[in-house]
């Protein structure tokens, strides 16, 4: 039960960047040409919100990637996951030691 909320919210989360890419480059695009023959122009600051709105797909594309990745190769996914946690508990058990073992050393 609590994976299918998460799926949902997953979901959610992935409509409202797909409508703020959107709106991110149409609103981009908009002022790019309203822009076109005024003085100052100021066309680089649509361009600038052209790129976000790149940015926020580019996002999207990575997240989709990862969901599908995760949904096709679970127990491979679990077993990565599992390794870095480990690994990264170790490397901080390590460093704590170290760090607290030459404080002793300094007295």
């Amino acid at each position: 039960m609590a994976i299918a909320n998460f799926i949902g919210i997953f979901n959610i989360f992935v409509g409202l960047m797909l409508v703020a890419s959107l709106l991110f480059m149409g609103a981009g695009l908009v002022l790019w040409w309203v822009r076109l023959g005024a003085w100052p122009s100021y066309r680089n600051d649509a361009i600038d919100i052209m790129k976000w709105g790149v940015t926020i797909m580019f996002v999207l594309v990575v997240l989709l990637g990862i969901a599908q990745l995760v949904n096709r190769h679970t127990a491979a996914f679990m077993l990565i996951l599992g390794t870095a946690i480990v690994l990264a508990v170790v490397f901080f058990g390590v460093k704590l030691f170290m760090e607290s073992r030459g404080e002793e050393e300094e007295h």
